[in-house]
């Protein structure tokens, strides 16, 4: 969630599972306060936080790289996954579509087509 511990808009010890808790309330009240009415509807809940995302991964800081943005002429943009050497093809956060396990799945996916189909498919087939 917020990350804050309480609201209070200052830094959370991500390793006091409290806080972690806390900020996940928060959030699911914040949900319905908006309208989403979620909470009733949770059946069970995990909460993850950086602290356990670097216990997990060893990224420092249980860092994810950020999305990917297309603006500004694609300059954010990660990385294709083909590259200019023949057989070798770039697959995880730095790599398209970004960090984050969905997307270093998807990332593998598609250096997996592109090995498979050639250096031309695009995944749409």
């Amino acid at each position: 969630a917020g990350g804050t511990g309480g609201g209070g808009g200052g830094a959370v010890d991500c390793t006091a599972p409290e806080a972690a808790g806390r900020d996940a309330d928060e959030a699911l009240a914040a949900a319905g306060g908006a309208g989403l009415g979620v909470g009733g509807r949770v059946l069970w809940r995990g909460v993850s936080t950086p602290a356990d995302t670097e216990r997990e991964t060893g990224a420092p800081g249980g860092a994810v790289p950020a999305p990917a943005l297309a603006g500004a002429d694609g300059a954010f943009l990660r990385a294709a996954n083909s590259t200019g050497t023949a057989g070798l093809y770039r697959v995880g956060g730095s790599a398209h579509p970004g960090g984050g396990l969905a997307h270093a799945g998807m990332s593998g996916a598609l250096a997996a087509g592109l090995i498979v189909e050639g250096d031309d498919w695009r995944g749409s087939r």
